[in-house]
């Protein structure tokens, strides 16, 4: 490394900085003596040719982590060598994969279905007591028996049945939810959740507002409900197609809120 300095003993200094050892561990060629000159004319800085010193321990530390450096890469190099021609030998799995969640769904469907119904609610019997059992309702499970083919009846009562109400039924619409979601996604079946008399209460509710809905189609030839939730959209949706077989009669959505629309079913005229 070429070093220039103002005098000699700067660019020994200057020299050890850069090769980062002391000064004494430097070896160095003078190729230019400082000169001070006359008052600063003909003056010529210190250049030196200088490296640092190996020493024998030092070389021989390098030698051996060489070594040791090329062993240890032959050896990596060897066992992926090594692995490599074991998974060639292993014999290959034919892979398989499904297209499709429909083959499972079917199958848990029917599995469901063919079993015994007894059975099948004495099951969901002990996982709804046993839910209900670490909650803070003092409320018991009163009928759990099929609606019909597609849909089971949950029937709770007890002290606290208006407190898991809730206030606008809101704790009713939240276990409506959980309950439906779980039973649907397990057993494929829907759920009509009764507490005390609170939905035999609101489907009366229900059968006499959608009277009136009634006659005003019947009139205009057209109406929608206003917004109902949960179960009480499902009651009035098959009361309103029920009623009117050959018109359309389908749930819309504004914004979180739901309603039923009734009108005419619109058809190209043939020109």
């Amino acid at each position: 490394m070429r070093i220039e300095a103002i005098d000699l003993q700067s660019a020994l200094i200057k020299a050890s900085n850069e090769l980062s050892c002391s000064v004494v561990d430097l070896e160095y060629e003078i190729l230019q003596n400082p000169k001070k000159g006359f008052l600063g004319i003909g003056r010529k800085n210190a250049i030196i040719e200088a490296r640092k010193i190996k020493r024998k321990n030092e070389k021989k530390h390098q030698d051996k982590k060489q070594k040791f450096d090329k062993k240890s890469a032959y050896k990596v190099e060897q066992v992926k060598q090594e692995q490599s021609e074991q998974e060639e030998k292993k014999p290959s799995k034919q892979k398989y994969s499904v297209k499709s969640d429909e083959i499972f769904d079917d199958f848990h469907r029917e599995r469901h279905l063919d079993r015994n119904p007894e059975d099948l609610l004495d099951e969901i019997r002990v996982q709804i007591e046993n839910l209900f059992s670490k909650s803070c309702f003092n409320v018991s499970l009163q009928e759990l028996s099929f609606y019909d083919k597609d849909c089971i009846l949950i029937k709770f009562d007890g002290e606290d049945v208006a407190l898991m109400i809730g206030k606008e039924a809101h704790r009713y619409k939240a276990l409506s939810y959980i309950l439906h979601n779980w039973i649907n996604s397990k057993y494929k079946l829907l759920i009509r959740l009764e507490i005390a008399q609170f939905l035999e209460s609101q489907t009366q509710a229900i059968e006499n507002y959608i009277t009136s809905v009634i006659n005003k189609v019947e009139q205009n030839g057209k109406a929608q409900t206003k917004h109902l939730d949960g179960v009480l959209i499902k009651i009035a949706l098959e009361k309103l197609r029920n009623a009117f077989p050959d018109k359309y009669v389908g749930i819309k959505e504004q914004g979180e809120q739901r309603f039923i629309v009734i009108n005419d079913f619109y058809k190209k005229t043939n020109e």
